[in-house]
């Protein structure tokens, strides 16, 4: 018998006086690794292009959560010594794991097998940045985000107890594929980041907290994130960064990541 048919047999028969009470559970914080690598070249003077990929685990580093890939279009509209100002276009495209769930019946269960649900998402920012010296550095950016999900399928096992104290009866009373219609979301992103430029040394550490507020629904997401950058040389540079994420809707997971990613200036 598998293991997740086990777990629910045993929620059924052992805390029976759970299975009606609701939100018994609190959902617990996950904790994921972020790898990303990306590669920027400068078309002329204040106009770069990037592309980027990006893998992230979930479900505590135990299963992949998304796969990605994307390009950006950075302009400079404003540099001097002390301010600038930055707008960027971006576009990705994203394979995103949603877990198996399973939930609890008066006489069994239904258990959802995971699946998986592709993205793409289309953002444009505007970027300020100001150094009040020659070591720090302040950042403003302000990003509207353009999210569409695209339909997918998932299939939902319900397992039936025909007798509720024997638990060799259980039998597989039906399957249904269930289809996951497309949807759209959009969302404003406020994001501030304070970094210092470590003098000699090439290590520079920095921190941020960004806020997302959906448009056309209702979403509260917040991010507080602390990493350091390490300059290999002028073209390569090493990211380490530990960011807590915390939101009410079920866009990523909620809980703690750890990512590094390595860019490179061609």
């Amino acid at each position: 018998m598998n293991s997740h048919k086990i777990k629910a047999l045993l929620a059924i028969i052992g805390i029976n006086s759970l299975i009606f009470m609701p939100n018994a559970s609190a959902q617990t914080d996950d904790f994921g690794l972020d790898f990303s690598l990306e590669a920027e070249k400068k078309i002329c003077k204040g106009v770069d292009f990037s592309i980027e990929g990006n893998a992230r685990t979930q479900d505590n580093t135990q299963q992949m959560e998304r796969w990605g890939a994307g390009a950006s279009l950075g302009v400079k509209l404003y540099n001097t010594k002390k301010f600038s100002v930055k707008a960027t276009a971006k576009w990705e495209y994203m394979w995103i794991k949603n877990l198996a769930e399973t939930a609890e019946k008066r006489n069994g269960y239904n258990h959802t097998n995971h699946f998986w649900r592709n993205r793409h998402r289309t953002s444009a920012s505007l970027s300020a940045a100001y150094s009040p010296s020659k070591r720090w550095e302040i950042s403003w950016k302000e990003t509207f985000q353009y999210n569409h999900f695209c339909e997918a399928s998932k299939t939902t096992e319900k397992w039936r107890l025909k007798d509720k104290n024997d638990i060799n009866s259980l039998y597989l009373s039906d399957k249904e594929l269930k289809t996951v219609k497309a949807k759209d979301r959009t969302v404003l992103r406020s994001k501030v980041t304070v970094q210092y430029d470590t003098k000699h040394c090439p290590i520079d550490p920095y921190v941020s907290g960004e806020y997302g507020c959906g448009l056309n629904y209702s979403a509260n997401k917040w991010k507080f994130e602390a990493g350091a950058d390490y300059k290999l040389n002028k073209k390569n540079k090493v990211s380490l960064f530990y960011r807590y994420l915390t939101e009410n809707d079920d866009d990523e997971p909620n809980g703690h990541l750890v990512g590094i990613g390595y860019s490179i200036k061609l």
